[in-house]
């Protein structure tokens, strides 16, 4: 695993803080440390102060979930939250 971030999911009008690891154009994974919020389906997201981003999240396990952003991010981004 590369860099962690920090940011957050909301869903169903609720927020919930989550890391953020393997981020690429096209989509992450994200780690939570409970499973309050069920993060399965749509939702926005934001990578640090940046967003909000429309994604969709599979649930991996209790904690884990593959997103996937509905337009992929700009370069510029990437390239600012995970340098090469």
């Amino acid at each position: 695993m590369g860099q962690v971030l920090y940011g957050e999911c909301v869903r169903s009008g609720e927020t919930m803080t989550v890391r953020i690891s393997d981020l690429a154009r096209v989509g992450c994974a994200v780690e939570t440390d409970a499973c309050a919020v069920d993060l399965e389906g749509e939702l926005t997201m934001w990578i640090g102060a940046i967003g909000p981003f429309a994604a969709t999240a599979t649930r991996s396990d209790d904690r884990h979930h593959a997103v996937r952003f509905v337009q992929p991010l700009d370069d510029q981004i990437v390239l600012h939250f995970a340098p090469a």
